[in-house]
């Protein structure tokens, strides 16, 4: 199961945008079998796909403590549900998310690893599926705009990262933080790659041509840029991915071409 996490210590930089239109067009054009994990206190990504937080949610095991001769990461794999999509399963996040602080991690209130355990369970688990039976093929993961127990527990799963940023002046400085971040995680999961930026809300001008030109000159693996459009806000409200609701719009024609490139195996980031 390749799994991602799509990450940005910074806000409104299209995140959940991008895991939402990434694993719609997976299940669809694709015919893959997706996993959505929210990670984000705000849930967004939990709603347009139709969850319920009140069956169970990432944030309630996160934090549980299982009896004797429960497995955490079993309990987490039964509140998986199909979403309102077709192909695209989702594990619900909550707004008590953002209760769980790092602090807590480091005094073991949080089990970290879970999301971690929960990989390994479903590798397990499809490795003995009859033919006939779809084994789970990609994991996308929205996380917090913050170094959070949430957004550490996505990057100890993970096999990459994707950060969506939009071309301003803050989100270039803040990339350095996040990378440094990102270099941490890897003393505990040295597994984990960065998998490309992706400039998000590009729109032709010249401080945006200016921008782009510098992160693609920073040396890190740069995806081509996904262009504005306010079909991405109308597909919120129409509660329907951008290959539904808009297929031919700048965006959604753009977040085809980036699946391609992921299905492929992504930019080369040496």
């Amino acid at each position: 199961m390749r799994t991602i996490a799509v990450c940005n210590l910074k806000g409104g930089v299209a995140k959940t945008a991008t895991v939402i239109n990434v694993a719609a067009v997976l299940a669809k054009d694709y015919k893959q079998h997706v996993l959505v994990i929210d990670a984000d206190s705000q849930c967004n990504t939990t709603e347009f796909f139709g969850g319920d937080p009140s069956v169970g949610n990432l944030a309630d095991h996160l934090r549980a403590k299982c009896p004797s001769g429960f497995d955490p990461a079993q309990q987490l794999l039964e509140v998986i549900r199909p979403s309102n999509f077709s192909g695209v399963d989702l594990l619900c996040g909550d707004d008590s998310l953002m209760d769980l602080d790092l602090s807590k991690v480091e005094g073991q209130e949080v089990n970290v690893g879970i999301l971690r355990d929960l990989r390994e369970l479903i590798e397990e688990l499809d490795a003995g599926l009859p033919p006939e039976e779809e084994p789970m093929d990609w994991c996308l993961i929205d996380c917090p705009p913050a170094f959070n127990a949430a957004s550490a527990a996505a990057l100890l799963m993970a096999d990459e990262v994707l950060i969506p940023i939009k071309l301003d002046a803050f989100a270039l400085r803040g990339m350095a933080n996040l990378l440094r971040q990102i270099e941490n995680m890897r003393k505990i999961n040295p597994n984990l790659r960065l998998l490309g930026c992706l400039p998000t809300m590009w729109y032709k001008s010249q401080r945006t041509e200016e921008s782009e030109k510098i992160l693609r000159e920073s040396g890190l693996p740069v995806f081509d840029h996904i262009r504005r459009t306010d079909k991405v806000d109308e597909m919120t409200f129409a509660q329907e991915p951008l290959l539904v609701s808009s297929p031919r719009s700048a965006a959604g024609v753009d977040y085809r071409r980036l699946v391609r490139e992921l299905v492929k195996g992504g930019k080369d980031n040496g």
